[in-house]
């Protein structure tokens, strides 16, 4: 399978990378339809900027997925709610019987853990089935994440009874009581190319949803029709230790799915600029010392999941030969606030380029006003993005975008083309 994978991308001039980064929405999640015709939406974005003959690779969202969780009748309570938290155990009074039987199945889970078991069949199958049908209209390989046990399809009547939706034919039932954020890679031909369980989890997918860890030593490359494709999902990309795992097994490409619940004009974990620190992602993904790594593709979802907020911009950067320095009209290809690529924990210069970046909710100051200081359109930004936050007055009005590129297909000394809107 991996030779004749491998086959598209030998055989063409370029692959063509596309990262959407949708907003949100929790009224496509009022039944799975609705929810299906939001995935539709989503990659029809993407469509214009695909093309027909050659490779493409789309990379959508790492919590693309988690509106599905809320689908049906029994959900209507949760999918009114104010806060995550209240939705949370809305829904899990909504599903209790399906709850208590996970607990009695797996003892000692959480009751987050269990909610999550409980929901596996609408967590996974709407998004793998209809994004697998989507793969193949569009002649694309798709990278999309979900929370999800490990699970296996059954067409039982008593299994559908337990675990799926009414007059459904099949379900898919959970294997184990772990539940990972997972990405799941499909092909041009709709098969399941690979799926690849995120290791480095947030304080808040432990706390909150009490996710499983990945397994590092389980990370592989999947070969495509794009080429060897190493995923990193969100804070795996940051981790020296995993983009060494992609390297040493030979990835090309990577295909970060993300959703930032941090404001992204605002302080990070480790920068006082979040947009500073996630260079050390995008670009630092893209190193010297990771020689196979050469192209990094960052979708990063927006939009409000109750009272959590997700924002970024989306962007596809390369590898080059030496640093340079963002300034003229190299500052409209990257991110807001950012002066410089360089490594926020080390200091050191990156080196790579972006090809494309989306654009964020107002544009940086600096290109209206090009003697403001770093701080004062820092300053400016983060007022922005304040009023963004519930309750602000411009409360989740967050921006979907796309961005794209051709890229040399196993090739990467060639000058790529660009594109945003």
């Amino acid at each position: 399978m991996g030779e004749r994978t491998l086959d598209a991308a030998a055989d063409s001039a370029t692959v063509r990378v596309v990262a959407v980064g949708n907003r949100i929405s929790l009224r496509a999640a009022r039944s799975e339809a609705s929810f299906a015709r939001e995935l539709e939406r989503i990659v029809g974005l993407a469509a214009p900027h695909l093309t027909r003959d050659g490779p493409n690779l789309l990379v959508l969202g790492e919590m693309l997925g988690l509106p599905a969780a809320l689908t049906g009748w029994r959900a209507w309570p949760a999918r009114h709610a104010r806060r995550s938290r209240t939705a949370l155990a809305l829904l899990a009074l909504a599903y209790l019987p399906r709850v208590l039987l996970c607990r009695r199945r797996f003892p000692g889970i959480s009751l987050a853990r269990a909610l999550l078991l409980a929901r596996a069949d609408a967590l996974y199958r709407p998004l793998a089935e209809t994004l697998a049908a989507l793969a193949v209209r569009h002649n694309a390989t798709i990278v999309a994440a979900t929370l999800a046990p490990r699970v296996r399809l059954s067409r039982r009547r008593a299994d559908v009874l337990r675990w799926g939706r009414p007059g459904a034919d099949h379900v898919y039932v959970p294997c184990g009581p772990e539940v990972y954020n997972a990405a799941l890679v499909f092909g041009p031909d709709g098969r399941l190319l690979g799926r690849v369980d995120k290791v480095n989890l947030t304080e808040s997918e432990k706390a909150a949803l009490d996710l499983t860890p990945g397994r590092l030593e389980d990370v592989r490359v999947i070969e495509t029709p794009v080429g060897r494709l190493g995923v990193a999902i969100s804070l795996d990309a940051f981790t020296p230790a995993y983009c060494a795992r992609l390297d040493a097994h030979g990835a090309e490409l990577v295909a970060q799915p993300d959703a930032n619940d941090r404001p992204w004009a605002g302080p990070g974990e480790r920068h006082p600029w979040q947009p500073a620190e996630w260079l050390g992602s995008v670009l630092g993904s893209i190193q010297p010392r990771y020689p196979h790594l050469r192209c990094n593709v960052c979708a990063m979802q927006t939009g409000a999941f109750f009272d959590v907020v997700f924002d970024g911009q989306s962007s596809i950067t390369v590898r080059d030969d030496a640093p340079r320095a963002v300034a003229g009209t190299e500052r409209a290809r990257t991110f807001i606030g950012v002066d410089a690529f360089v490594n926020t924990d080390t200091g050191e210069p990156l080196v790579g380029r972006m090809l494309a970046v989306a654009p964020w909710v107002a544009p940086d100051p600096v290109e209206a006003e090009p003697g403001l200081s770093l701080d004062e359109r820092r300053a400016r930004l983060a007022a922005i993005g304040r009023e963004l936050l519930p309750g602000g007055a411009r409360a989740n009005q967050y921006r979907e975008a796309v961005v794209w590129a051709d890229i040399p297909a196993r090739r990467w000394d060639a000058v790529p083309s660009r594109g945003r809107e």
